[in-house]
């Protein structure tokens, strides 16, 4: 089923990516790419993302952002990486620019580890998590307006000369909510998987073209 719609996708749907384990790969085969239920995520990512809901603007809730509901990807192929994964695989999921939105998580990345472990006292971070939210804007608008810039370092997006001023002048760290319930797997494929050796190096292992999810078993 993966893949088997990329023909008569809308053509202004657009294409984003997604890391997961084998056990949401089997899932998106057997039932589609959904938004998980709160209870089954941990504890502590489940504490973050409900008390960063917590300070979304009236704006955002009118639209139905939020980050507790969304499917999470980025907008290139280089996806954060989780540690405790083994094997892991990245997916192009094709969506509706008008149901996703970007943040910037450089706002909140270094609180997460303070969120985490306590609950109490957070107000004080109230002024960051403002300027996430105060950050989001449409997928449409991100893909159109920034583009990626190479560093050493990494990379960030800056929007580009001809960007309406509302937008903020930069992205350092794209999340991508993507609010769509349920995406079929005939819009999603699987563009790499790696292994990950005790070593600590990733592997890459080669996605043929044509290749059935038999053969990946």
């Amino acid at each position: 089923m993966l893949g088997t719609g990329y023909a008569d996708i809308p053509k202004h749907y657009v294409a984003v990516y997604r890391e997961c384990g084998l056990d949401e790969l089997v899932r998106t085969v057997r039932e589609g790419l959904s938004v998980p239920p709160a209870e089954t995520r941990h504890p502590d990512m489940r504490a973050e993302m409900e008390l960063l809901d917590k300070y979304r603007p009236k704006k955002m809730i009118d639209r139905g952002v939020s980050r507790l509901g969304a499917i999470y990807a980025s907008p290139t192929e280089e996806t954060p990486k989780f540690p405790f994964r083994k094997e892991r695989y990245v997916l192009e999921v094709m969506v509706d620019p008008a149901e996703a939105f970007v943040g910037d998580m450089d706002f909140i990345t270094c609180l997460i580890p303070f969120i985490s472990a306590n609950q109490s006292g957070l107000d004080r971070y109230r002024g960051a998590f403002k300027k996430y939210w105060d950050s989001v804007i449409s997928l449409k608008d991100f893909l159109a307006h920034y583009r990626e810039v190479m560093t050493p370092d990494g990379s960030y997006w800056m929007a580009k000369t001809t960007a309406p001023k509302r937008l903020p002048k930069t992205c350092f760290a794209p999340e991508i909510m993507v609010m769509t319930p349920l995406i079929s797997p005939r819009y999603v494929k699987v563009v790499r998987r790696e292994n990950v050796h005790d070593d600590g190096h990733d592997y890459e292992i080669p996605v043929e073209p044509g290749m059935t999810w038999e053969d990946e078993r």
